[in-house]
C-alpha cells in the first residue's frame, strides 16, 4: 500500500492546480502520460537488454564448443548497443520529471522556498538553453548520418547510423520537454499566492 501510495504522489506532486490556465494543465498531463510510457519503455528495454545479450552469449559459447544453437539475427547486436543508449535517455528524462536528475542544493536548502522557486527557474532556463544546442548538434549528426544508411552494412540494422542518432534528438527534446513543465509549474507557483506542496520543493534527497 505504501509503494502505490508514493507512485500516486510522485506524479501528483508534479501535478497543477485545477484552477491554473487550461495550457499548462493540458501540457502537465502531457508530461505525465510521457512520464508513464518512459517507465514502462525503461523496462522494455532492459527485458530486451538482458534476453538479447543472455542469448548472443549462450550462442557464442555453445558454438566455440560445437553445440547447436539458435542463431542470433543480425540485427540483435545493434540493438544490444542501442538499448543501453536508449537506456540511458530514458532514464534520463524520467528523472528530469520527477526532478531526481543531480543537483547541487547547498545553497537552496538554505533559502526560503520561494527563492528556491526563483533559483531553479534560472537554473532550469539555463539547462534549457544548453539542451537547445544539445538537440541543434544531434539534429547535425542525424543528417549526417542519413548518407550512410543506404550503404550495404547498414541494411540489415534495426538501429542504422540514422535512427542511433535520432535517439539522441528525441532524447534531449523529452528531456528539455519535462524541464519546460517543470519551469511553467515553478513561475505558476511564484505566482501563485498558494504555497506550492511541501514535496514539489523538496531536493531530489527528500524524495
Amino acid at each position: 500500500m505504501s509503494d502505490e501510495k508514493s507512485a500516486a504522489s510522485f506524479y501528483e506532486d508534479r501535478a497543477c492546480p485545477a484552477h491554473w490556465p487550461l495550457p499548462i494543465r493540458v501540457l502537465t498531463k502531457l508530461s505525465h502520460l510521457l512520464a508513464k510510457l518512459e517507465g514502462i519503455a525503461i523496462v522494455f528495454c532492459l527485458v530486451m537488454l538482458i534476453g538479447l545479450a543472455v542469448w548472443q552469449f549462450l550462442e557464442r559459447n555453445l558454438v566455440q564448443r560445437h553445440i547447436p544453437f539458435f542463431h542470433l539475427p543480425g540485427w540483435a547486436d545493434g540493438v544490444i548497443k542501442h538499448s543501453v543508449f536508449l537506456l540511458g535517455f530514458i532514464g534520463g528524462a524520467y528523472a528530469a520529471f520527477g526532478g531526481r536528475h543531480i543537483r547541487i542544493d547547498a545553497i537552496t536548502r538554505l533559502v526560503s522556498v520561494k527563492k528556491r522557486l526563483a533559483l531553479r527557474v534560472l537554473t532550469t532556463l539555463a539547462v534549457l538553453g544548453i539542451l537547445g544546442l544539445f538537440i541543434w548538434g544531434a539534429f547535425g549528426v542525424y543528417k549526417n548520418n542519413l548518407e550512410e544508411d543506404g550503404t550495404a552494412a547498414q541494411a540489415e540494422q534495426f538501429f542504422t547510423s540514422a535512427r542511433g542518432a535520432l535517439i539522441m534528438v528525441v532524447g534531449y527534446a523529452i528531456i528539455a520537454f519535462h524541464f519546460f513543465i517543470q519551469l511553467l509549474l515553478d513561475i505558476g507557483w511564484l505566482v501563485s499566492k498558494q504555497p506550492p506542496p511541501p514535496s514539489y520543493v523538496a531536493e531530489a534527497s527528500a524524495h
